[in-house]
């Protein structure tokens, strides 16, 4: 092999957003891969590391990869990788990575090589031969030039490989600012891909412009690794979990059969509403929250998206949606092409007359290769804010937009909706008294501490991802 001792990084130091709990799960699945290769391997995240990242790099370590998913903390990514000894090779791979390959290599002098989508098999082959031309998927630097070898198809996902939660040195648990709920969570993967096509979205694309298919993991490998999770609650990291319902109820059954007591967060369309004898059986499961990309509370706007349903359908899956218990999280887009501000704004009341539980506001923005590129350049009063990507209007500014956002937070997120938020979740036999007395506590506090800068509470962000 031509590598003995790996060390993971993720390397950020801030959470994504204000909340905590994300496991390096695509480093966990690397390690898998590579740890019947190599003499040791060892996984950090500097979230939680309190030594320098130096103290970690050992005299015989000789390859380090890095897990470069989010565009955030730039500078510190950027330091991290160059300090590392020039003795050892640098591999960096995720989703932005992916993105920014010549990026990268530009303004991250010490990346030797970057792996182009899914990285596990990428990664086996750097392992046994090093860098070369013949690793379908990967770009590397050749006398200062860099070489893009040939795009690597993308593979169904694996049933037999799981990810090396071994190898964690913490225990990941729901953080919402500074308030610690200590609820230990985990992530797990059962299928990849969309095969739906909106026409905002880019994440069921690779950035080479090829479509990935939906694929699963049998029933029974998704069970088993169930069983073998320590923490009670978790979230699937599947675009779209609900796509095939018959391995859904397949997956139920067996989690019903075993008698396995954990509590699913996922990824579901209105579609899901169809089928009320599954909704069933995952609420006896203990499948509790369902993330929905409701995306606009317009017609036309769904329309120009390709959603593929209609307010009168969204409507009529609520009404389904309501006989049972589950959690109701809800993604709204804001500042798509020809919206009003009136428009975006009656996104409260719409969420609060179909019974939502929580909502999620973004600003529609653009990636490098996003579809919607081409769109927006061909019209001249809209923009794409240089930097974040964010889409803008010469109606309607980013920080007009912003300002929407948090006016129609403001609006949703009453006491009554948190209240009604906190009994669901107790009843999922989730929340503690305690815990929700705590949660009240923090509400509170968090209402005074921001009155004067007339800011919501925006809770739904605390249940984006849990009960």
């Amino acid at each position: 092999m031509k590598y003995k001792n790996v060390l993971c990084v993720y390397p950020y130091k801030k959470e994504l957003k204000s909340i905590g709990f994300f496991p390096p799960l695509g480093l966990e699945y690397i390690a898998s891969a590579i740890e019947n290769m190599v003499d040791s391997i060892k996984i950090i995240d500097l979230r939680y590391e309190k030594e320098p990242f130096s103290s970690f790099i050992e005299d015989k370590t000789d390859l380090v990869l890095v897990s470069h998913n989010w565009g955030l903390e730039e500078e510190f990514v950027k330091a991290t990788i160059n300090s590392i000894p020039e003795n050892i090779t640098v591999i960096v791979g995720g989703r932005h990575a992916t993105i920014y390959v010549d990026e990268l290599f530009e303004n991250i002098l010490r990346i030797d090589g970057i792996v182009r989508g899914d990285g596990e098999e990428i990664v086996r082959e750097i392992v046994q031969k090093g860098i070369s031309s013949d690793i379908d998927g990967l770009s590397f630097k050749l006398n200062d030039k860099i070489v893009h070898n040939k795009n690597r198809e993308l593979q169904p996902i694996q049933s037999d490989l799981y990810p090396n939660r071994g190898l964690r040195r913490y225990k990941y648990k729901i953080k919402v600012d500074e308030f610690n709920t200590a609820i230990k969570i985990d992530l797990l993967s059962a299928s990849r891909g969309c095969p739906f096509n909106c026409r905002f979205c880019d994440f069921s694309f690779n950035p080479l412009g090829e479509k990935r298919g939906w694929s699963c993991r049998t029933p029974e490998s998704v069970v088993k690794e169930i069983k073998s999770i320590e923490a009670g609650l978790i979230a699937f990291v599947d675009d779209i979990f609900t796509h095939d319902l018959d391995w859904v109820e397949r997956i139920c059954d067996l989690l019903i059969k075993e008698g396995i007591k954990k509590k699913y967060i996922i990824n579901t369309r209105l579609s899901i509403a169809k089928r009320p004898d599954i909704l069933k059986k995952m609420y006896k499961a203990g499948f509790t929250s369902f993330m929905i990309g409701i995306e606009s509370s317009q017609d036309k706007t769904l329309e120009s998206m390709n959603k593929g349903f209609t307010i009168k359908e969204i409507r009529e899956s609520f009404k389904v949606l309501r006989r049972f218990n589950f959690i109701y999280h809800c993604y709204y887009i804001i500042g798509n092409i020809g919206e009003t501000r009136d428009e975006m704004l009656d996104i409260a009341r719409f969420s609060r007359k179909l019974g939502m539980d929580t909502i999620v506001l973004s600003l529609l923005r653009v990636a490098k290769n996003s579809p919607l590129i081409d769109t927006i350049k061909q019209l001249d009063h809209y923009h794409i804010e240089e930097g974040s990507g964010n889409v803008y209007s010469d109606m309607l500014s980013v920080r007009d937009l912003k300002k929407i956002r948090r006016d129609v937070n403001a609006s949703f997120f009453s006491i009554r909706v948190i209240l009604k938020l906190m009994r669901k979740s107790a009843r999922h036999r989730f929340l503690k008294l305690r815990l929700i007395f705590k949660i009240l506590i923090y509400i509170a506090r968090t209402q005074i501490e921001r009155s004067d800068r007339k800011r919501p509470i925006c809770l739904g962000y605390a249940y984006k991802f849990y009960p």
